[in-house]
């Protein structure tokens, strides 16, 4: 405390030392402190800010906010001066005198926002002048990602020097895994700027690989010279490598072990997969499939192939032909898969067919005929209704055209194509390196003769709707429609039925007559990079302009309350890839992916290339939007407008609310069938969801409630059933919507290698017996090959209470859910919620092998696979290891560290409460599963206490470990504010000359 106040004194003696000039320029003894313009007359403070960043080749325009005292936000105009290198913020302010502060915000992508209070005073050297001025420096701290990212592609260009390379190639698992406590979006931000524009999204030369927030963040950077292909690998976020050689396919066996063993894991092989068929020409967007699904391989590259054919023979049937693109199809396909053949990954990818949008149908089906290289397709046309009035006056309907669709199955002949090149390669022995010569030998195929690859075995029509939903499966009933007041309004016209899947014997049985063939044929464009490229920058200039014509806004680069919608890199124009228009973009207004200000919306390759521009307003919910289509005949863009004609039109919430305005907007200003799909992200966005949350809007297409809740169990799943060793997950599906795409992308699992599995039950069968109000979602299993056991357990969820007062219109509702569901993953309280969702485990069992092709195969003739699991009986590990002896230590919870108890009889153990979420497990198969390391916070639902639904997502704070420590610390800040004081007239008014 002496040593303490001796400080102190001391630097006040040092600052009692500044001259009368300097007080005056603070407004400290001089009359200029007393000078006011008045509590109510509006004042122009100028601010200057200067901002530095930590690696100075960084030119990023900041984000700056200005809030008063009080912390209510206001509103400037931000100018760049060249004399002053920074920044002048100038706004009015009611009430401000000398003295005044206000508190200036500063941010940018990969860096820590700073803030600091800055005080305005009068110009001391001009007494007319009555404007208050203030200067602030901030030197930016890049964040421990971002660094990362700069000093790996720093270290990757010292070994392999980018100079020198014909081609370079970065791929890396940032993105979703966590590192540091946050998602690692930072990472790529740091190769993107750290490679002076060698690697761009746009380029097709960075591939995230999909990995789940519990994966390691590793980076392999490779360069093509001539025909020699030479990688560095970083793993486990360092910056030391584990890998510097060849990565090339014609490299030995000696090296290839070489590599192998200093990479490690599946990545090895996705690593060189994805480089070598890079190397070879794969399009772009075929790489990133690949990198959705893990690495490149024979059904990778198949199902690409199947694609191209269905859309060649069997294209959607469209409600109005001619012009770009097809906004009006009245078709949509149903994948019919047999899990564990890649090209159910593909197909899946390019058709925007995702299970969680009902587009996928597979369960292991193999006892009736098919293979896992087999796929079917639906084209399916919905039933129509006709509204009939009857001799007596009532109105009845009736089916006015009945769904009907065609079925198309197809195979990529992988052992007719493996033959063709190992004969013509004299291959007799096969390996990695084989598979990845393969690999060459069929990208070569797609480019001259794709349909070589491919055989169409079926080709049915005329299929029934009966036909079809015991193929696809029907959760509820189907029913008339609902809409007036028909005597049979919502009456049963099909009985709910579980899905059968790829069932060849039943399929051969039905005699459906043969489809008939189209012979769309697809132009071979000849865009260069920059080509396409400048659509995307023609697009951004449009945009830009039409702000500043109907709006008076000048859109800033980097300006992160603007973000663009898009469906380039998805689609195609004329057989071209469009992901360069992400580079044009950029270019213009600074935005991409890393910074979650450019946001390509998963959409089948058929359909047109459109952006959608969405700047947030200063009120946090408006949401100014311009919406382009583009026009490959001629090479112009369609413009939405309202019907009074206005381009640009807010679709944020107050905008959803209004049942008219919905109509005009979906109908005119965003015509292509993507309405829902835009706003509803766009208002997702407006939120600052999590990278990952975000990542998965995008997958899914939409954003809604309904995803949602695969973001909870994902975590659940990782909390309470971690992996160890060379164990891994597998989900069986039984009730099937929109969260399993978020299951998809967040936990790891995909049809394509055999880790999710899908067999829609009847709402009825999945009605937790455990959570009322809940439904048994699924079964997970974590399979140990090592010890050829499993344990399964089902998961229930149970939707929250919503408090949606005052909201009238469907859209504003489900908004209002999104955002609600946000706010519970970021751990924060939403006014929308009641009562909180719940998660539950149940009928945790250890399996065989065995049993765990049964669950794949859906059960029994007699029981579905979730009946099947609830038939296991109960046993322990060691009891399928009998010679092993008791190795379960406890396991049997699923959770290392974890809180557990007894279950109990009724099914109602350890169910808790935090912010919005009840989780817990409940059944009567043994010890429970705790729902997570118990950590006592505050709810902020309920106002009492509660425990943590995940120790991430809680707020905890430290202890002080004392008085002298807050006084140690405080008397610093004194010392360094006051010490600071000497140098403010220097800088205060430095823009001012």
């Amino acid at each position: 405390m002496v040593l303490l106040v001796f400080a102190v004194l001391l630097a006040l003696c040092i600052c009692g030392t500044a001259t009368a000039d300097d007080l005056s320029t603070m407004g400290g003894n001089d009359s200029n402190l007393n000078q006011s313009s008045g509590d109510n007359q509006l004042v122009d403070p100028i601010i200057g800010v200067k901002v530095n960043y930590e690696y100075p080749d960084d030119v990023i325009n900041p984000e700056i906010s200005v809030k008063d005292s009080n912390g209510a936000k206001i509103n400037f105009t931000k100018t760049y001066d060249n004399a002053f290198k920074g920044y002048k913020l100038s706004f009015d302010y009611a009430g401000a005198v000398n003295g005044t502060k206000f508190n200036i915000t500063v941010s940018a992508p990969g860096y820590t926002t700073q803030s600091q209070m800055i005080r305005v005073f009068l110009n001391p050297d001009n007494v007319t002048d009555t404007n208050l001025y203030g200067s602030a420096t901030f030197n930016m701290k890049a964040t421990s990602n971002y660094k990362l990212g700069r000093e790996v592609t720093k270290k990757a260009n010292q070994l392999l020097n980018f100079g020198t390379a014909d081609k370079i190639l970065v791929i890396t698992t940032a993105g979703v895994p966590k590192l540091n406590g946050s998602t690692t979006e930072d990472c790529i931000e740091g190769i993107l700027n750290g490679s002076a524009g060698k690697i761009s999204y746009g380029k097709g030369n960075l591939l995230m690989l999909r990995q789940t927030a519990v994966d390691p963040v590793d980076f392999a950077f490779i360069v093509k010279k001539g025909t020699n292909l030479q990688v560095v690998v970083f793993r486990n976020g360092s910056l030391k490598p584990s890998y510097i050689g060849t990565i090339s396919e014609n490299m030995t066996k000696t090296q290839w072990n070489t590599f192998v063993k200093n990479v490690t894991g599946e990545n090895a092989f996705a690593f060189a997969s994805l480089a070598n068929a890079w190397a070879a020409g794969a399009p772009a967007d075929v790489l990133r499939e690949a990198a959705f699904h893990g690495h490149v391989c024979e059904g990778t590259l198949g199902g690409y192939t199947i694609v191209q054919a269905l859309l060649q023979y069997y294209p959607p049937i469209q409600a109005t032909s001619g012009g770009p693109g097809s906004p009006g199809d009245i078709t949509s396909y149903k994948i019919i898969g047999v899990p564990g053949g890649s090209d159910d990954d593909a197909v899946i990818y390019f058709l925007d067919a995702t299970p969680g949008k009902s587009g996928y149908v597979g369960f292991d089906t193999t006892a009736t005929g098919a293979t896992t290289n087999m796929i079917g397709f639906i084209r399916w046309t919905d039933t129509t209704y006709k509204l009939v009035t009857n001799t007596d006056g009532t109105q009845t309907y009736e089916v006015k055209t009945p769904g009907t669709g065609s079925l198309i199955i197809m195979i990529y002949d992988n052992e007719a194509n493996k033959k063709a090149f190992m004969t013509q390669y004299g291959i007799t022995s096969w390996g990695n390196l084989e598979e990845l010569r393969y690999n060459t030998w069929l990208i070569q195929k797609i480019k001259t003769n794709p349909g070589s690859l491919v055989n169409i075995t079926m080709e049915l029509d005329s299929l029934t709707e009966e036909q079809y939903y015991y193929i696809v499966g029907s959760a509820t009933n189907v029913t008339f429609p609902t809409a007036v007041n028909a005597t049979n309004k919502g009456q049963t016209r099909f009985l709910a039925q579980e899905a059968h899947g790829l069932d060849l014997n039943y399929i051969k049985s039905l005699n459906l007559p043969k489809a008939t063939r189209a012979n769309n044929t697809t132009n071979s464009g000849s865009l260069t990079y920059d080509q396409i490229k400048k659509i995307g920058a023609d697009a951004a200039n449009m945009a830009k302009d039409i702000f500043k014509s109907e709006l008076g806004i000048d859109i800033e680069k980097d300006d992160r309350d603007l973000s663009i919608l898009t469906s380039a890199g998805y689609v195609r124009i004329n057989g071209q890839t469009t992901e360069a228009t992400w580079d044009g973009i950029y270019d213009v207004l600074g935005s991409r992916l890393s910074r979650s200000t450019l946001l390509p919306i998963h959409t089948g390759i058929w359909k047109p290339l459109w952006f959608a521009f969405v700047l947030r307003g200063t009120d946090g919910t408006t949401l100014s939007t311009v919406y382009l289509r583009y026009n490959p005949l001629n090479g112009t863009f369609f413009v939405g407008n309202n019907s009074a004609g206005a381009q640009v039109n807010d679709i944020g919430p107050a905008a959803l609310n209004n049942a008219t305005t919905v109509s005009d907007l979906s109908k005119n200003f965003i015509p292509d069938g993507n309405w829902f799909n835009i706003q509803s992200i766009a208002n997702a966005w407006r939120n600052d969801p999590a990278f990952d949350q975000l990542l998965t809007f995008l997958f899914h297409d939409h954003a809604c409630p309904g995803v949602q809740p695969g973001f909870f169990i994902t975590d659940y799943i990782q909390n309470n059933y971690p992996l160890n060793g060379n164990q891994s997950y597998f989900w069986m599906a039984s009730s099937i919507y929109c969260k399993d795409d978020g299951l998809v992308y967040l936990l790891g699992v995909s049809p394509g290698m055999e880790t999710y599995m899908n067999q829609r039950l009847t709402g009825e069968e999945t009605s937790s017996e455990y959570l009322p109000g809940g439904t048994e979602e699924g079964m997970i299993v974590v399979w140990d090959p090592d010890t050829n056991t499993g344990k399964v357990a089902i998961i229930s969820f149970k939707w929250p209470t919503y408090n949606l007062d005052g909201l009238v219109t469907n859209e504003a509702q489900r908004e209002a859910m999104i955002s609600a569901f946000i706010s519970l993953y970021k751990g924060e309280s939403s006014p929308y919620i009641s009562e909180p969702l719940s998660i539950v485990t149940s009928e945790e069992k250890y399996i065989t092998a065995e049993e765990f092709a049964r669950i794949k195969a859906g059960g029994t003739n007699t029981a579905s696979a979730l009946a099947f699991v609830k038939g296991l009986p109960v046993r322990s590990l060691s009891d399928l290891l009998p010679n092993q002896g008791n190795t379960d230590n406890g396991s049997q919870n699923g959770q290392n560290g974890g809180q557990t108890g007894e279950s109990t009889s009724n099914g109602s153990q350890g169910t808790y409460t935090d912010n919005g979420i009840t989780v817990g497990s409940v059944g009567n198969s043994g010890p429970a599963v705790s729902a997570a390391t118990q950590t006592e916070v505050t709810s902020q639902v309920t106002g009492e206490q509660s425990n943590a639904y995940e120790v991430s997502k809680a707020t905890t704070k430290s202890e002080d470990d004392g008085i002298s420590t807050v006084l140690i610390v405080l008397g610093t800040v004194l010392i360094g504010g006051l010490l600071a004081l000497g140098f403010f007239k220097s800088s205060i008014f430095g823009f001012l000359k």
